[in-house]
């Protein structure tokens, strides 16, 4: 094997070390702000395995001035700077780093008027940074998501847990100069001292800050534009007029655009049998029918890879997201106090799309494709509770992977080796929605071949393995002919 390959090789280890640790954001639309720069440190505990480090972090960016209702803002330059200590690198790095590169994550509240909603800042990068003295300084760097609120009050940005993915490399005795992928080597040709090492296994730290709730990076005030024509004549007094109700605080928007239009539900019947196997023991004396009904559900939620400890959006509410076509009723159960549904459904996922850097500096993109066995849905109500049930197989399939733009071909069958088994479980009527939870083992993958070398040992080293947390949030079912409404995204 020559040496051109094992460093396209050990290139593509690194990349896959980062696949689902970073989804692709796209800004919204309109005025952006870059006012005040702005400074704060805050101590964080973390973990990493039985290691656990106080850890000192600086947070900066330019934050806005001020801003108008309706107008999407945002931090600029943002970046994260965890002060490593000695002590703490000697831990929790392998013997022989020289070089040291990564990703984080941030979770952000917001907050105006009493109301909050969560930001998910997933699109951090350090680029390749060299220890000085046994610590290095590696600063996390990257475009957030913008902020928008429908009406006036002060925002505030709050820094809550961060995860950080350190992805450390033994340098090479004569590494490339300039930040390219290396060129193929003549066939045959070896030259194994002029890349890098395979890279180790990257190094995650789940980090909490010390202090609750966390430290407040900055808060602006946001206003209605002044009115600049003369003051309205009064028309009444207050005694003339009935007291209105006072509106809810305006809701607050997080990240790109508001939220897509899903399809229309089809008249026809989806295709599919129930999965017996998934289906509970009647109670005795109850009695079966069927309701078969063309119903759809728009279902978005996070697949998290517990190996990295980073979650993949799943049907991007934000995007085009696709519909859980159901045959509502398929099996009906009834019994005094117990009333059952059992529906069988074809899911419409579109892929999911991860952006990342390898090596720090190779801009790389990668899709997943799913491919769902029909879905077995129970829901069930005894007296007032509800729960709901979810039960599927799927295969998980990786295309389109690019390298610094260029395609990186893997084959048409790099998947799973064998199906998902996927089980989601809540406690809510399936009628209205709610969130299902649940956790699944990712098979080693088969069948990704590049340059007629398997690749598929280094995706199993990477993704496979038990106890991946899905979240999954519901929506409200439709009839045929009509669009079913698309949930925000749940809570991780």
């Amino acid at each position: 094997m020559s040496g051109a390959f094992d460093r396209h090789r050990a290139a593509l280890a690194a990349a896959l070390g980062t696949l689902a640790l970073l989804l692709g954001l796209v800004p919204a639309s309109g005025t952006l702000a870059r006012d005040r720069e702005t400074g704060v440190q805050a101590i964080y505990d973390c973990m990493s395995g039985t290691v656990r480090s106080r850890v000192i972090v600086d947070f900066t960016a330019a934050y806005p001035q001020g801003g108008r209702p309706g107008q999407p803002l945002r931090a600029e330059g943002f970046a994260v700077r965890p002060e490593l200590t000695s002590e703490a690198v000697a831990a929790l790095l392998p013997a022989g780093t020289t070089e040291l590169s990564g990703t984080a994550r941030l979770t952000v509240e917001v907050a105006q008027n009493g109301r909050m909603a969560e930001a998910d800042w997933p699109g951090l990068v350090a680029p390749r940074v060299v220890p000085d003295a046994g610590a290095p300084r590696p600063v996390f760097a990257g475009e957030v998501p913008t902020v928008t609120v429908a009406g006036a009050g002060e925002v505030s940005l709050t820094a809550g847990e961060l995860a950080l993915t350190l992805l450390p490399s033994a340098g090479a005795t004569s590494a490339p100069a300039s930040g390219t992928p290396d060129a193929p080597t003549p066939s045959g040709a070896s030259t194994p001292s002029a890349g890098p090492s395979p890279a180790p296994g990257p190094v995650e730290l789940r980090c909490s800050p010390e202090a609750a709730p966390g430290p407040r990076l900055a808060a602006w005030p946001v206003a209605e534009p002044a009115n600049s024509g003369p003051p309205d004549a009064p028309t009444a007094t207050p005694a003339q007029l009935p007291s209105a109700p006072k509106p809810p605080a305006p809701p607050i928007q997080v990240g790109p655009g508001g939220l897509g239009q899903a399809p229309v539900c089809p008249a026809d019947l989806p295709p599919g049998e129930l999965d017996r196997t998934r289906l509970p023991q009647p109670p005795p004396g109850a009695t079966e029918s069927r309701l078969d009904a063309s119903l759809c559900v728009v279902a978005v939620g996070y697949a998290t890879v517990a190996k990295l400890g980073s979650a993949l959006v799943i049907n991007d509410p934000h995007g085009t997201p696709g519909l859980l076509h159901l045959d509502l009723g398929k099996r009906t159960v009834s019994a005094p106090d117990y009333d059952e549904s059992d529906s069988v459904g074809i899911l419409g996922f579109p892929d999911a799309e991860a952006t990342f850097l390898a090596f720090g500096f190779q801009p790389t993109t990668a899709k997943v494709h799913f491919e769902p066995e029909p879905v077995t849905v129970v829901n069930i109500r005894r007296g007032t509770a509800f729960t709901t049930a979810i039960a599927y197989r799927q295969y998980l399939r990786l295309h389109d992977l690019r390298v610094n733009g260029v395609p990186m071909d893997v084959g048409p069958r790099c998947r799973t080796s064998r199906p998902i088994d996927t089980v989601l479980a809540g406690a809510y009527d399936f009628l209205t929605g709610g969130v299902l939870d649940g956790k699944i083992a990712i098979p080693p993958f088969a069948g990704c071949v590049s340059r007629g070398e398997d690749l598929s040992p280094l995706f199993t080293a990477t993704l496979s393995g038990p106890g991946n947390p899905v979240r999954i949030r519901q929506g409200r079912l439709a009839g045929a002919g009509s669009a079913p409404p698309v949930p925000e995204l749940p809570k991780r």
